[in-house]
């Protein structure tokens, strides 16, 4: 499963497909180790222009429910502090149906241990998703306490892939943050890359490119960027 979130590095649903085992009625353990050019997430540059290692586990049960942690360097300073660590928590339900469509609903808990300054970032999210054939898929987030603030925030996010050859993957997502709540413009960020499996590797390159946010996103906004990463899966 791997978190069904993100990894960083590219879409969930490739890693599944060229690194981690392919879901089997029995429990499973997966794990996951990157090292990316840059972190990326939703528009916005987490590590400040500079490479990132990351490193997920994850347990799912046979039921469908899984729970599971996944954490990255970063490096976000504000005038209130700095970041330096992401560790996430989560645990959710997949269900696959008999046909084509499977959804999935995962609670979030975003931490910065370290993190220095007065306010605590610390936030949860609530991630709902569908994916139909294994290749189109949506996701909704929603927070009522977005970065500590104990604002709303809401993501959305479309993403499809298409294999090419027997080891290469191309794909492609478009996303709208919604960080109006706190005196955010909405914006929209969208990429597009290949990822093949190499062994026992997998290589993503892709290109990522955002709308303009203003307030203290746009200090953040990661812009045009080509990001090279590589992940191993156990």
């Amino acid at each position: 499963m791997l978190t069904r979130r993100r990894t960083g590095l590219f879409a969930v649903v490739i890693l599944n497909g060229l690194l981690l085992p392919q879901a089997s009625n029995a429990s499973e353990f997966t794990g996951i180790a990157s090292l990316t050019s840059e972190y990326i997430y939703r528009g916005l540059a987490q590590s400040d222009g500079n490479p990132a290692v990351q490193f997920g586990i994850d347990y799912e049960f046979d039921t469908g429910m899984f729970v599971g942690a996944w954490a990255s360097t970063i490096d976000l300073q504000s005038g209130v502090g700095e970041r330096e660590i992401e560790l996430d928590y989560y645990v959710g339900y997949h269900y696959e149906s008999q046909g084509p469509l499977t959804a999935t609903v995962t609670v979030l808990r975003y931490t910065y241990p370290g993190q220095t300054g007065s306010h605590s970032y610390d936030h949860n999210e609530l991630l709902l998703s569908a994916t139909w054939r294994e290749r189109y898929s949506i996701e909704y987030g929603y927070t009522n306490d977005l970065f500590g603030l104990d604002r709303i925030g809401r993501h959305w996010e479309l993403r499809s892939e298409w294999p090419v050859a027997k080891a290469w993957v191309v794909s492609a997502a478009l996303g709208r943050n919604d960080l109006t709540d706190i005196g955010v413009s909405e914006y929209l960020h969208w990429d597009v890359g290949a990822s093949a499996r190499i062994s026992y590797f997998a290589l993503d390159l892709r290109w990522y490119d955002n709308e303009s946010p203003d307030g203290f996103a746009a200090r953040i906004a990661a812009g045009s960027r080509f990001v090279v990463s590589i992940s191993a899966g156990f």
